[in-house]
């Protein structure tokens, strides 16, 4: 076939990441490819927030508030506290929806999204693995303040970027399974 199907058909998520994490120069280009995304009326909803380091932790702390207004065991806030350095580097993708009557705001969801698969493409050609994320933190109105998001953005993932402790199994689907051909 060509390398980038290659890619595509062989890429998986990486649930387990380490150091080290993409450079500056190969996080120039994996945002890059976020920008490339299918974009109607060229709106450019989306906003990437990269942290690593020390902003890691505070990216737990934040996590960490939010369990705050309820009665949550220490065994949970300290799970809340190192979701975070589950990788090296995490890229929080935000849609922040332009007002725009031919293009709605599902639509400019699915363009961050889009923008998400680019990146994971691009962080699988480059030797490096990924895994999207979103799960409550993504929809919390705390963790939303911390990245200032307005009342109508969303986060659409928190893309976890690193290098794979071991190569995840690729598993095989049954195009006939889910394709149909319509009359």
């Amino acid at each position: 076939m060509n390398n980038i199907i290659d890619l595509i058909k062989t890429r998986v998520s990486c649930p387990k990441l380490q150091a080290p994490a993409p450079n500056k120069l190969e996080l120039e280009e994996i945002l890059a490819c976020a920008m490339r995304a299918p974009d109607h009326a060229r709106l450019k909803p989306w906003r990437y927030h990269v942290v690593t380091g020390a902003s890691l932790d505070n990216l737990g702390e934040v996590f960490v508030q939010t369990q705050q207004e309820n009665m949550v065991s220490q065994v949970k806030i300290e799970k809340c506290r190192n979701m975070p350095k589950r990788a090296p580097m995490i890229i929080v993708a935000v849609c922040e929806p332009v007002d725009n009557l031919k293009v709605p705001k599902v639509e400019q969801l699915l363009a961050v999204g889009a923008g998400i698969q680019n990146m994971q493409i691009a962080i699988s050609s480059l030797g490096y693995g990924s895994i999207w994320r979103t799960g409550d933190m993504a929809h919390h109105q705390i963790v939303k303040k911390h990245f200032n998001i307005s009342q109508n953005g969303e986060i659409v993932g928190f893309l976890y970027i690193g290098t794979p402790d071991k190569q995840p199994s690729l598993s095989v689907l049954n195009l006939k399974e889910y394709v149909k051909h319509w009359d």
